[in-house]
């Protein structure tokens, strides 16, 4: 009896033990479900870790498959929080998407049970950085709702102005570190303006191409240089500018990139003006505004991207099946025959081929259509494309 009686609390113990490590192979994540999330919350007394994620995402299913696994990640997690797994494609992730002006994947958002927003951050980490995030958010020396009130007793503190814009400028709302930086210049006069630690709020607080802060750094770029360097000042400007235009961009926001460009371009900064040729040709190319992307190449091909044949083979590309201007068509031909002098490639010599066809010269198009063949039968590739091009052009 005694026997059985040992036996039953030996298997009792081991399923205990089984039970409790399967239920730490993995965060305890509930799927696309706030309400629930913050009604255990509220139970549990544990804040709300929420990851906002897409399918389509390469940085979340790289967390998902790595760091979210790591079993010191699963423990810390597990212990501390009540944590949601959210795609923003469901209602749940719709609805986050627009109160938190969620913009990249991934989010992780750190909120209390009445869904403050205490800290969040985005992309992706190591094993031992996504633990210190996790502590950095429990305490509420570091979460966002004090540091904000910090600054606000004091808006002229230039440490407390820093320790907020520290991890205010990776969590959702980034945006407001312009207008805390704003906040923080005013109270500044220009003796004071220029020493290492304005330096710093300034790199982190300048993120607007329209901001003070940012109109500030330009217009004082050889004092700012002095307490830091003229390197830094013109990467923070080139990186506000791309920054901006990528917003525009990526919103396909017309208007607000025309006027944004202008503002680009009177910095008179080669590699702004450089930032901007590239930035025309990505958005006249989701626009499909094709007469814009001729007027720009046209322009400023050869002072931007002369060098640079990965650039001059996407715009004889655009060239091949969108433009239809015979001179212009002539001068791509100019540009195409520059990128095989950089990179004497199939891809290119076969863009070359296509645009000697598209103006009707035929006997260059068929040469470099048997160039291009002679490189891709040496490297042993597949003939599919080359072979098509043979057929286009009626070479036997």
């Amino acid at each position: 009896m005694k026997k059985t009686l040992k036996s039953i609390c030996i298997i009792i113990v081991f399923l205990l033990t089984t039970t409790i490590k399967a239920q730490n192979t993995s965060i305890n994540f509930i799927q696309d479900d706030l309400k629930l999330t913050l009604e255990k919350s509220k139970s549990s007394q544990k804040m709300v870790f929420v990851m906002v994620y897409a399918d389509w995402c390469s940085h979340c299913n790289k967390m998902k498959s790595t760091v979210l696994k790591d079993p010191a990640v699963i423990t810390f997690y597990n212990n501390n929080f009540i944590n949601a797994m959210v795609n923003y494609e469901s209602p749940a992730g719709k609805e986050m998407m627009k109160k938190y002006k969620i913009k990249s994947f991934p989010v992780f958002l750190f909120l209390d049970e009445n869904e403050t927003h205490l800290y969040s951050t985005g992309g992706e980490f190591t094993n031992e950085d996504f633990i210190a995030e996790g502590k950095k958010a429990l305490n509420p020396d570091t979460q966002l709702p004090f540091l904000e009130k910090q600054f606000n007793t004091d808006s002229s503190n230039a440490e407390k102005c820093l320790l907020y814009l520290y991890p205010l400028k990776k969590s959702v709302d980034a945006g407001k570190s312009d207008e805390v930086t704003s906040k923080y210049l005013a109270t500044q006069n220009k003796d004071q303006l220029f020493t290492p630690i304005n330096w710093k709020i300034m790199a982190y607080g300048a993120n607007d191409l329209n901001s003070t802060a940012f109109e500030v750094i330009l217009k004082n770029q050889s004092s700012f240089a002095k307490v830091s360097s003229t390197k830094r000042v013109e990467a923070k400007i080139v990186s506000v500018v791309n920054k901006t235009l990528a917003q525009d961009m990526n919103n396909l926001d017309s208007i607000s990139y025309s006027k944004n460009r202008i503002v680009a371009k009177n910095i008179n900064l080669a590699k702004i003006d450089s930032l901007v040729f590239k930035n025309d040709l990505q958005m006249f190319e989701a626009l499909k505004s094709w007469k814009n992307y001729q007027q720009t190449t046209l322009e400023s091909v050869e002072k931007w991207a002369w060098n640079d044949y990965s650039t001059l083979n996407s715009i004889s590309k655009i060239y091949v099946d969108h433009i239809t201007d015979q001179e212009a068509l002539s001068k791509s031909i100019y540009w195409a025959k520059r990128s095989v002098e950089l990179n004497n490639s199939a891809e290119n010599t076969i863009l070359l081929a296509r645009l000697y066809a598209k103006i009707g010269n035929k006997k260059l198009a068929i040469d470099n259509a048997r160039k291009a063949k002679n490189i891709i039968v040496a490297m042993g590739w597949n003939t599919k494309e080359i072979d098509q091009l043979y057929t286009d052009l009626g070479i036997k």
